[in-house]
């Protein structure tokens, strides 16, 4: 029988981001997930974290993990956390964060630079750090003394985390030794200094050892995270100090470096004496140990940050750049950085500032200058880490042992040792914080004796040997950079004050206030990804009802009902009127998730003081990518080769006609052909974005861009003239003015090279369609795709659709499952602006954000704005609602009885004999519609004729809403505003409460056609409408079995 793994679970609380490691704790194998998150700018330079969204965060990647693992929660033997080291977590008498700072937040800057003055080398003496504006002390002394007398415990974020965890306040030595509060020598908080710089020493925590037993987590604690009650909660550590012991490193005269977002190089000390000017010195995780540091800054940042600068499309930039540092030799071929490699002085708050030594005259091939450039980066860092290892080490480390996220590239591995001459440890998990925490867990479930029992069963490493001859290249060339380091101090200094004045200037327009309640209530009803939503609870309490599942559109007074209590609404097609809105005075933003907002009365909003964001280019993606689909199906006559081998008597191993497919069916790649572009706004750039690689020829066409614009996007400026005559291809991506309608007609067809090809992926208004249809007819044009037509859909008679070489598909451009992560995004990044007391940048009425505050009440109008307000024009659900097509009339309805028969496909017996049971029922409905005393009042407010067409029966009937409600078989006099074509049983079904409109119109029983907004009376009077059908039905007896009519 299989052995049952036990897990010890390791939490690690960072700035952006928490992971959750599972470790057997027989095996040491490991299973990691992770949850990212966000810190919000906060005033003076600081940053908040919201510790709802990191207990939640951190709830989903445990409950994620145990489902991975295939692990119940009783299989969890101990849990136990690390955190930032230099987090600030403060609470106030109930329990409610009053603060919540991590290693970013700089909101002590002034508090830290007094204290560095007056009191530098005491304090750096006592607790081993100079004075810095993210030490807790810091932070504590910038509060007002109001906010500090409110507050009743300061601790770290892992003790935070621990207390959640099983309701127990601790704190332990490597946290403690971060705040500037706690005594080396005297391996506890410092009595003198909390009382001279006026900080009660009541605030302060118990401090535990680390992996000592806290508590047990408690029963809704437990169930909220998966977990079982009772498990053991151990004292976590520090970020930094856990990952020493992941790696094992204990014993004095070791070092380790934990390569991740920072890059601190320790080596372990015996004794608190062991302090050097310029450095830290903490406890160790190991009681009587300590560790001084060297850091080297924030190298992983710096790495990721200039991956993603060089390869904006690279996932991630730290991997990709030392991915392309293995394609070049040792040295760079003579590139040398200093860039993201600090050696550590911190006495001096400095902004870190590197540099790049680049010729144009180096390697003639780009591709082999851009690995040259990386690998300078790389071993820049790697120079780095051994300066500040030899500033650490007492002399040189028995052992060096590297790890974190960079310790898991094999390039930074041989970079390093190469780099140091000598081999380097690797941990074979390099997530070694983690596994820090979970050896805490292990010691504090009684699983190990000590931690370092627990470092010795479960902590695994590989030795890393250095290449000879890249060996030799670094040794010298790290004297080279050393001196070089050197040379350039004051050069650094005059770039730094550069630096910062760059960003005291871009900062200086941010106006982060904390405007927002902070219980702001947001319904979305547009479709959202987990991403979206998950930023969305960022910022306060959030109802999630998508209208495809729910199955509604909101308009008129289900739209007032669903947001009586609303802040924030995000829509994307429920109908957001002025009548409406003057009765929703809670209501202050309005989000709607299109380019376009026809659904949204902006005026209305901008009258009430709403700002309206939308989402301009949350389709260009899927845009762009059935663009490109489309060039290339043209260019490879895809329809035609898909079609070949179904064709009739196609035979296996028929060698004529493969010769035949060879023949007809030879088509052109995209490569150096000429692609013209009408349009580059969100989704023309999207699209030239995809074609570069492709090695084209890029024209574009925009008036409204800067050629500059164009120019940065690949292409070439020309005149639409020029473009429609040097094009291959022409794909149109300009927005519907009165200057571009029929912008591509018959003289615009004309000027096109013969046998060009015509992509249109944005509005068919742009294009003349019966000009079109003629060139394609004649050969001029030798094919056409096309995902957007005048009426929607076209009829399958249109001309377009029988000529030559046409690709034609129903407006499906926007139509993928990632729009809901492409509008969140956009619109939550918006939100999150106003919520930081900040433009946004995508609204349709900025001028109502500029005085924008959440806490005072909306305005309420005067009496004839109101009035004024009420008489507006409804918004649409759709764009083509706002112009009705050009071009050949829209036949008037007639009676069914005199249209073609073959509408009516059913047996002439069957059809008649379900006529007769159908028609009693429907004359009883319209005649109890028309004298309803509920409908006729519903009716005063509307302004709609439904008519209904029972095609399978031959049957119609419409419904009028006016001042009085009027109903009748046939059709209506005049056209009627919305038509609605269904079987009849679909239409029993939804009159008698069995199905729901939306439904089977998303199912494709239901078509309609005309205003779409007006269509939704039908939800309106959903109950009407059943009441009175049921009862004609009861009257009139059953009309037979309906379903017989169903499409086999």
């Amino acid at each position: 029988m299989a052995r049952e793994p036990s897990f010890l679970l390791g939490l690690d609380i960072g700035g952006s981001g928490g992971r959750c490691l599972l470790v057997d704790a027989e095996t040491g194998a490991t299973l990691r997930t992770a949850r990212s998150w966000a810190p919000r700018p906060a005033p003076g330079g600081g940053a908040d974290l919201d510790l709802d969204v990191v207990w939640r965060r951190l709830g989903e990647a445990i409950r994620d993990g145990l489902a991975r693992a295939g692990a119940r929660p009783e299989q969890v033997l101990g849990i136990a956390g690390a955190g930032m080291r230099f987090a600030t977590v403060a609470l106030d008498a109930r329990g409610a964060v009053r603060l919540a700072a991590p290693n970013i937040d700089a909101r002590g800057v002034a508090a830290g630079l007094q204290l560095a003055a007056q009191h530098g080398e005491a304090l750096e003496e006592v607790a081993g750090h100079w004075p810095s504006p993210i030490g807790t002390a810091a932070r504590l002394l910038s509060l007002a003394p109001e906010e500090r007398s409110d507050l009743d415990c300061v601790f770290g974020v892992n003790d935070w985390l621990a207390w959640r965890l099983c309701g127990e306040r601790a704190t332990d030595p490597t946290h403690a030794g971060g705040t500037l509060l706690y005594d080396l020598r005297g391996a506890a908080w410092s009595e003198e200094w909390l009382d001279r710089l006026g900080l009660p020493a009541g605030l302060f925590p118990e401090i535990r050892a680390c992996g000592s037993r806290l508590g047990e987590l408690q029963g809704d604690t437990a169930r909220a995270l998966g977990l079982a009650p009772g498990t053991p909660v151990a004292v976590g550590g520090g970020d930094t100090q856990l990952g020493l012991l992941g790696l094992g490193v204990l014993e004095p005269g070791w070092a380790g470096a934990v390569c991740g977002t920072t890059l601190p190089v320790m080596a372990v000390v015996a004794g608190p004496e062991a302090g050097r000017p310029g450095l830290w010195l903490e406890p160790h995780v190991v009681p009587g140990r300590f560790v001084r540091e060297s850091n080297a800054g924030p190298v992983g940042d710096a790495l990721d940050w200039l991956g993603r600068l060089l390869r904006p499309q690279a996932p991630n930039g730290a991997e990709r750049m030392l991915a392309e540092a293995a394609l070049a030799p040792p040295g760079a071929g003579g590139m040398v950085s200093t860039f993201g490699a600090e050696v550590m002085d911190g006495r001096a708050l400095s902004l870190p500032v590197g540099e790049l030594s680049l010729s144009h005259l180096g390697h003639a091939d780009p591709h082999q200058s851009a690995a040259n450039l990386a690998r300078a980066v790389i071993e820049g860092m790697a120079f780095a880490l051994r300066a500040n290892l030899e500033q650490a080490a007492v002399a040189d480390a028995v052992e060096l042992r590297l790890g974190g996220r960079m310790a898991s590239s094999s390039v930074w591995q041989a970079c390093v040792a190469a780099a140091l001459g000598r081999p380097v440890a690797v941990g074979e998990v390099f997530d070694s914080t983690g596994l820090g925490a979970a050896l805490c867990a292990g010691v504090g479930a009684g699983c190990f004796p000590d931690l370092a029992a627990a470092a010795a069963a479960l902590v695994k490493t590989r030795s890393v040997e250095p290449e000879a001859d890249e060996a030799t290249v670094l040794a010298e060339l790290y004297t080279q950079w050393s001196e070089l380091l050197e040379a350039r101090r004051p050069a650094v200094a005059v770039s730094r004050g550069l630096a910062l004045r760059g960003l005291l200037q871009s900062g200086a327009s941010a106006t982060a206030a904390a405007s927002a309640p902070g219980d702001l209530r947001i319904l979305v009803t547009a479709d959202m990804d987990e991403e979206s939503l998950a930023a969305f609870q960022e910022l306060g309490e959030v109802e999630y009802a998508s209208y495809r599942e729910a199955r509604r559109l909101l308009t008129g007074p289900t739209l007032v009902e669903a947001l009586a209590d609303v802040d924030v609404f995000v829509t994307e097609i429920d109908l957001v009127d002025a009548a409406s809105l003057l009765e929703l005075p809670r209501l202050r933003v309005v989000a709607s998730c299109r380019g376009d907002a026809v659904n949204v009365d902006v005026e209305a909003c901008s009258v009430l003081g709403l700002p309206v964001l939308n989402a301009p280019g949350r389709n260009a993606d899927a845009v762009a990518d059935l663009t490109v689909a489309f060039l290339l199906a043209l260019a490879r006559k895809l329809p035609d080769a898909n079609a070949f081998l179904r064709e009739p008597g196609m035979e296996a191993g028929d060698m004529g006609a493969m010769g035949r497919a060879y023949g007809s069916l030879r088509g052109q790649e995209l490569w150096r052909r000429t692609i013209g572009l009408v349009g580059l706004g969100a989704v023309g750039r999207k699209v030239a974005e995809r074609l570069v690689p492709f090695g084209v020829r890029l024209l574009a066409h925009d008036p409204w861009q800067d050629p500059a614009a164009i120019t940065r996007a690949g292409a070439s400026a020309v005149s639409l003239e020029a473009l429609l005559a040097e094009s291959d291809f022409v794909s149109l991506h300009a927005a519907v003015t009165e200057d571009t309608t029929g912008l591509i007609d018959a003289a615009a067809l004309a000027r096109m090279k013969p046998g060009a090809m015509l992509v249109n992926t944005a509005r068919a208004a742009l294009v003349d369609e019966e000009a079109l249809a003629d060139a394609l007819q004649s050969g001029h044009l030798a094919g056409a795709a096309l995902d957007v037509f005048s009426e929607e859909p076209p009829g399958a008679d249109h001309p377009l659709l029988a000529a030559p070489g046409v690709i034609a598909t129903p407006h499906v451009g926007g139509n993928t499952l990632q729009i809901g992560a492409h509008q969140g995004r956009i619109v939550s990044e918006d939100l999150a602006r106003l919520v930081r007391g900040e433009p946004p940048r995508c609204a349709l009425n900025p001028e109502t954000a500029l005085h924008f505050d959440w806490r005072t009440p909306r305005t309420r109008p005067d009496e004839a704005t109101c009035c004024a307000l009420r008489e507006r024009p409804p918004p649409a659900v759709t764009d083509l609602q706002k112009k009705k097509p050009t071009g050949k009339a829209r036949r008037k309805p007639g009676p069914v009885e005199e249209r073609d028969p073959v509408a009516s496909p059913l047996d002439p017996a069957l059809r008649d004999e379900l006529r007769r049971g159908m028609t009693p029922v429907l004359e009883a409905f319209v005649r109890a519609f028309s004298g309803d005393a509920s409908v006729q009042g519903a009716s005063r407010d509307q302004d709609v004729t439904l008519y209904f067409v029972l095609e399978d029966l031959g049957l119609d009937f419409h419904l009028r809403l006016r001042e009085e409600a009027s109903a009748a078989l046939g059709p209506p006099d005049g056209e009627p505003e919305v038509t609605l074509r269904l079987r009849a049983e679909v239409l029993d079904g939804m009159f008698s409460g069995r199905l729901r409109a939306m439904d089977e119109a998303l199912a494709g029983n239901l078509s309609f056609s005309g205003d779409t907004a007006k269509a939704m009376t039908l939800q309106q009077l959903e109950d009407d409408l059943v009441r009175l059908y049921s009862a004609a039905r009861a009257a009139a007896g059953p009309p037979g079995d309906l379903a017989r009519t169903a499409p086999t």
